[in-house]
């Protein structure tokens, strides 16, 4: 059985570099052989009222987006993949340690070409992939948790949006669709605790990479044609599901905010799609801020390494920021800080400030209702025995 659809966006680029919005897709029927029947939806819910229920939130990093390389073989066990980048393989006694420790909810990266050849134009999920990213879906949820999943870099495909070749173009645009229509598909049946997030930080001057297939030439999208692309891929996504029916109809969907920068989200140039239903939508954006603090462990050639946070100055430049997204909130979008936290130094020890750093993003968030989910590869949060945050003050961060 086939699963055919087809999805428009509104109108053509200006320039004309990705016009093809009416491209049908027909992919293999994903549907679930463990959850045939549709449980249950809560479609009164609202994003805003959804939000204060996925309270404190984490992502299982570095695990099923682990990625196989642009030359790597599309034929292992899933769970090799999920170990690639040094990872265990995710067991349900994870997400139990997860919720034990405070967390309601779940962000779970997948990396979908792991087990595909795209780069033949096989837009086809092995079914073994599915199965697996269902399966860890399950462990959480059976766990207590809420659950995101989505597409996230996944060797950084998305960069065919922006080749000036509309073959490439037009593959990004199959293959896009494929991905989300298998996965819809595929966990159709699900309930409110489980969200579709469209992408992770590719939206935006990504869609410019470098890929596989286009071998050092990059993009050619102008600033006005990034916006315009993010704003029409979103709409395609809220469509797209919406379209697969079952509880998709109402599934509360993740909008990534351009580059999930917080400045660059909040511009009159990203819009948030139109949707069939009413308050379903959330928007994220990823709070890596300052930079040099969060990220880089050492110096480097655009900054140096600051080791340090907690000044009044530092405090005010945080607050002002996560102030800019109450817009969302404002609108009746939920927000999700899809990623967050800080870089240890080089030498394994934490920076000065760190629990303040993300005692005040949950102190925001807290505020604002935004919904926080910190970025941890077994840096905060060990996912081997004994399961658990590493750092007591941490962990009683999170406890509260």
């Amino acid at each position: 059985m086939l699963f055919s659809s087809t999805f428009l966006f509104s109108a053509p680029f200006v320039f004309g570099y990705i016009e093809d919005f009416s491209r049908k897709v027909t992919v293999p029927d994903t549907s679930s052989k463990v959850q045939k029947k549709a449980i249950k939806m809560d479609k009164k819910i609202t994003a805003l009222e959804l939000s204060e229920k996925m309270g404190n939130g984490i992502n299982l990093g570095n695990t099923l987006e682990a990625y196989r390389g642009w030359s790597g073989t599309t034929k292992r066990k899933p769970e090799y993949y999920e170990q690639l980048w040094g990872q265990p393989v995710t067991s349900p006694e994870i997400m139990k340690a997860y919720k034990a420790a405070g967390f309601d909810s779940v962000r779970i990266p997948v990396a979908w070409t792991n087990m595909m050849n795209y780069e033949k134009k096989d837009y086809v999920i092995n079914p073994a992939y599915l199965d697996r990213v269902e399966t860890v879906v399950n462990y959480a949820l059976d766990a207590g948790l809420y659950v995101i999943i989505n597409d996230h870099w996944d060797g950084q495909w998305w960069g065919l949006f922006g080749s000036e070749n509309k073959e490439y173009r037009n593959m990004a645009i199959d293959m896009y669709k494929s991905i989300w229509t298998q996965v819809a598909v595929r966990f159709k049946n699900y309930d409110e605790r489980l969200i579709f997030e469209g992408a992770n930080e590719e939206l935006g001057n990504r869609l410019n990479d470098d890929t596989a297939l286009t071998k050092g030439k990059k993009g050619v999208l102008s600033e006005f044609e990034k916006y315009d692309a993010v704003n029409k891929i979103n709409q395609c996504f809220v469509d797209l599901i919406r379209s697969t029916g079952g509880n998709n109809k109402y599934r509360f969907l993740l909008i990534p905010g351009y580059d999930t920068d917080i400045t660059a989200t909040t511009v009159s140039d990203f819009k948030m799609p139109q949707d069939s239903v009413k308050n379903r939508l959330f928007v994220s954006v990823h709070y890596y801020t300052p930079s040099t603090y969060c990220i880089i462990n050492e110096d480097v050639s655009w900054g140096k390494n600051k080791t340090s946070w907690g000044t009044k100055s530092d405090y005010k430049l945080m607050d002002n920021y996560f102030a800019k997204m109450k817009t969302f909130v404002d609108a009746g979008y939920g927000v999700i800080i899809g990623e967050y936290g800080v870089a240890r130094q080089k030498n394994g020890q934490q920076k000065d400030g760190m629990e303040a750093w993300l005692s005040n993003v949950i102190a925001n968030c807290d505020k604002y209702n935004y919904v926080p989910m910190l970025w941890d590869c077994n840096t905060f949060f060990r996912k081997t025995e004994p399961l658990g945050f590493s750092d007591p003050k941490i962990a009683e961060i999170y406890s509260k």
